[in-house]
């Protein structure tokens, strides 16, 4: 029974020397031992390979259709081509005498250029007083232009102040009034219209910026309306109950090297970008029509034309899918 003890007690040291020896050799011989580790982490290495190409590649489709330049769906040559064909028909439009006294009072703006939208969805659920601005390459503003700066009463308590934001010559401004001014002296629907009627562009400091359709009315803000007030800041960001003439003069120059647009209730948007004059070159106004386009979304229309007031609507693109 000591015998038979013996050997199995002899026999498990033996392979756990053997297995001993073999781990031993396996942790000695680590050339041979490493390239079936990196064998066997070779391959899910290979999965994140394939997989990052895949997941690179999605992103740079996308940048590519957001970043789709206006020029890919609206080529220079098709939009020269629509405005010489405008200019042509109020030449041939100018030639009736009948007409020309007709429209004569008002002859530049019936000449304004409009680019229009035609959008695939409602660009807002309610009616926007606050228009959005568009930076374009040339100004649509001639030198003469007459503005008129609307400010709060805090900024311009007295005559003095007045009298000395008046005398910064600041660009194209003519009139600055008060808001109390407003309320009082333009208080009557004669005084509002005689207003409107005396001034190109009206601005006004975005502080009381809400205030104005309950002062200034149909007027300004009614059907057809063509002088829409304009927001700018005329405070610092450091300082939001002083006046900084820095600051006028920046968002002013802003103001004035831009086009605006209201976002309506229903899918048609008309933008200004010139008017069909000797102040404008061709190119000047396509330059201005690219611009605005720039600032939306190609499959965001249905389609645009280019029109005047006289002329008929040409169009210049139609979407494939509505």
């Amino acid at each position: 029974m000591a015998r038979t003890r013996s050997k199995p007690a002899t026999s498990p040291k033996t392979p756990t020397s053997a297995k001993a020896k073999k781990v031993g050799s396996v942790a000695t011989e680590s050339p041979l031992a490493s390239p079936s580790v990196k064998k066997n982490k070779k391959k899910p290495a290979k999965k994140t390979k394939e997989a990052t190409p895949e997941a690179e590649a999605v992103p740079v489709k996308e940048s590519t259709e957001v970043k789709e330049p206006v020029s890919s769906f609206i080529s220079e040559k098709v939009a020269t081509k629509a405005i010489d064909e405008i200019t042509k028909y109020l030449q041939r439009e100018s030639e009736n005498t009948d007409k020309e006294k007709l429209f004569d009072d008002d002859d530049d703006n019936l000449k304004t250029l409009f680019l229009q939208l035609n959008t695939k969805k409602f660009s807002a659920s309610r009616p926007q007083f606050k228009p959005k601005f568009i930076k374009l390459s040339h100004s649509i503003y001639p030198s003469e232009t007459k503005a008129c700066l609307i400010i709060r009463d805090q900024l311009v308590k007295t005559t003095e102040q007045l009298e000395a934001l008046e005398s910064e010559n600041l660009p194209y401004v003519s009139q600055i009034l008060p808001v109390n001014e407003l309320k009082t002296t333009y208080k009557s629907f004669e005084k509002r219209r005689q207003l409107h009627d005396e001034y190109d562009l009206f601005i006004v400091d975005d502080a009381v910026f809400n205030l104005m359709p309950s002062l200034l009315g149909k007027t300004f803000y009614g059907v057809g309306h063509r002088k829409i007030p304009l927001p700018i800041r005329v405070t610092s960001t450091k300082s939001h109950n002083e006046l900084s003439i820095t600051t006028l003069k920046n968002q002013l120059e802003k103001c004035l090297n831009s086009t605006i647009y209201l976002p309506p209730t229903g899918v048609n948007i008309s933008i200004k970008v010139g008017a069909i004059t000797d102040k404008f070159e061709t190119s000047q106004l396509v330059q201005n029509l690219q611009d605005a386009l720039s600032a939306f979304e190609k499959d965001s229309l249905k389609s645009v034309m280019v029109r005047t007031v006289k002329s008929p609507s040409l169009p210049l693109y139609y979407a494939e899918k509505l």
